[in-house]
């Protein structure tokens, strides 16, 4: 009985393992690609007063309230806003598919400094290929060139100030 649980669990680690492996090389194949105008349905928290975003470098980070790596990410992604924040050619978006009253609770509790959003049609996770096939991919961070250019694909842990500053200066 006990072999045939650990059997279980093995091969339900390599399936996961193995299916969550397509999105992501789906990804790594979108980098180079151009994105039409980036829009979204909710302006959430620390709204700016342009929401024309298409002709800047714009770290998106895709995250959901029940994702928990997700909101551990936020001090993270909060300290590398702080260093940037004097470039303002740069913005950080952080995108959820949830309506802006689910989003607003996490935010009574967290904060985030970044631009918080909503794209409740999820046309951008889409086109990002943040979900794929029913199955959300998160959290994951997307870096897009101020010619709308994705640029490069990974998680708020592997993102840092070097990558940006190789992002800005289009290396």
């Amino acid at each position: 009985m006990k072999r045939n649980i650990i059997r279980l669990i093995i091969l339900t680690f390599l399936t996961t393992n193995i299916y969550a492996q397509k999105p992501i090389k789906a990804q790594k194949k979108m980098i180079g690609n151009k994105i039409e105008n980036i829009e979204f349905t909710d302006y959430i928290e620390n709204i700016p007063n342009s929401i024309e975003f298409n002709d800047k470098f714009k770290v998106l980070e895709f995250w959901a309230t029940w994702c928990k790596p997700c909101l551990e990410a936020v001090p993270h992604l909060n300290e590398l806003k702080t260093e940037f924040n004097n470039e303002t050619n740069l913005v950080f978006l952080s995108i959820t598919y949830e309506t802006p009253e689910k989003a607003q609770k996490i935010l009574e509790k967290i904060n985030f400094e970044t631009i918080v959003v909503s794209d409740q049609t999820k046309k951008i996770h889409n086109d990002l290929k943040i979900e794929n096939n029913g199955m959300m991919i998160l959290p994951r961070t997307v870096l897009i060139d101020d010619s709308n250019k994705i640029v490069w694909y990974g998680t708020p842990t592997e993102l840092n100030s070097e990558l940006i500053l190789k992002f800005l200066r289009k290396e």
